[in-house]
């Protein structure tokens, strides 16, 4: 009797570690397709540490790029989202991603703000045109290779309290130890005198931190540092997003004081507290007509030091939070013209930006610049482009069930 054809064997029935070792090579926005074809397939691709090995995969596997956006975040679709693939990154991709279609956007609300990238995660601000009743700005997280997005809840402290103006500084990290992205907002609160011009700074208030974990916003006990007058906020072309991946988030500050000095404030977002880490001495030493950047350079925190026509330094931590592991690792003194550091991108390669609205990649292994263009219209402007690391990614933005 002749035996019958051996039936092909479905994916399903497959060795659970092959059919990981399988999906794990395909894009994120296949994978989020099968999770609709049987239980045992989401309940597979939903495990976080499928998750989390899809992401590094992608990852060490140089697929990440870094994309170009206006702080207007293209609303009106007129301006495409640049892509420039880490393996390429001379290529221009203006279809990668689109801002998904539930996005419903109020009346009044006309620009956004990045506030972080991390793991294939966005998080953006949309703003509303000043008027006399100010606004909440709304809060989304977005993952475009999910085409999910998730509007954050309301936060607790207002925009505006009468005649005393805010100043809101939100960020947005990841905390490793709990598997917990976070968004941290707090304000720093000035007082405008009824009958004058101007105003002066009166007190940083409450911090409040989102879960995304557990959906929430909830306010901490620790405030931001009192005797910290000012943030160093880079208000034009800058990288966002940088920071936030390590369980900290950063901000280059202004101390008060008779005597300018800064210093780095620290949030750990495990302990949602506050801390403070010292620049280097031979930083603080340096005239006012310095420029000083915060980054990161191959997974630690970085300080940058230029000016104008002048060599550019790169101090880096070697030892997180410890004053004397800050080295001077480069000195960039090869570049001439109206060049302007804006950092590391895609963890190793120094993005300058120079003169007639063009970006430079400076490979320190090939120890050559790239030049590379980016769209720039009289509309927007150059000083209002935002550019981020992005990665493919599984990350989902629903709380926890």
């Amino acid at each position: 009797m002749d035996k019958l054809p051996k039936q092909p064997t479905t994916m399903e029935k497959l060795p659970e570690e092959l059919l990981s070792d399988i999906l794990i090579r395909l894009p994120a926005k296949q994978l989020a397709q099968f999770r609709c074809v049987s239980k045992p397939m989401n309940t597979l691709l939903s495990q976080p540490s499928f998750i989390k090995s899809h992401l590094h995969r992608s990852i060490h596997n140089n697929d990440e790029m870094f994309m170009v956006f206006y702080s207007e975040l293209c609303l009106d679709g007129e301006i495409p989202i640049i892509a420039h693939p880490s393996h390429s990154p001379d290529i221009e991709n203006p279809n990668f991603i689109n801002l998904p279609a539930s996005l419903t956007i109020p009346p009044g609300y006309t620009h956004s703000s990045i506030l972080g990238s991390l793991n294939g995660l966005i998080c953006f601000g949309l703003w509303p045109t000043y008027t006399v009743f100010v606004r909440d700005p709304i809060i989304c997280i977005w993952n475009p290779s999910l085409n999910a997005l998730r509007i954050l809840p309301p936060y607790t402290i207002p925009a505006s309290l009468g005649f005393e103006g805010i100043d809101l500084h939100i960020r947005f990290g990841y905390d490793p130890e709990t598997d917990d992205y976070k968004v941290v907002k707090f304000s720093r609160l000035f007082q405008r005198p009824a009958t004058a011009f101007g105003s002066y700074f009166k007190e940083w208030l409450e911090v409040e931190v989102y879960s995304m974990r557990k959906g929430s916003w909830k306010l901490i006990n620790d405030r931001f540092p009192s005797h910290v007058g000012w943030i160093s906020e880079f208000a034009g072309l800058s990288i966002i997003g940088s920071d936030g991946h390590d369980g900290h988030i950063h901000w280059l500050c202004e101390l008060n004081g008779k005597i300018t000095k800064h210093a780095i404030v620290a949030f750990d977002l495990a302990t949602e507290t506050f801390g403070e880490i010292p620049l280097p001495d031979s930083i603080q030493q340096y005239k006012k007509d310095r420029t000083k950047l915060l980054g990161h350079l191959s997974g630690n925190l970085c300080v940058m030091s230029y000016m104008e026509d002048g060599d550019i330094e790169v101090w880096v931590m070697n030892e997180y939070g410890v004053a004397e592991s800050w080295v001077k690792h480069h000195v960039f003194s090869q570049f001439s013209g109206n060049i302007v550091p804006l950092g590391f991108i895609l963890n190793k390669d120094f993005l300058l930006q120079g003169d007639k609205n063009r970006l430079a990649l400076y490979d320190q292994i090939a120890a050559k610049a790239n030049s590379l263009e980016v769209i720039a219209t009289s509309r927007f402007g150059f000083d209002r482009v935002k550019i981020i690391s992005y990665v493919d990614s599984l990350v989902w933005i629903a709380p926890a069930s």
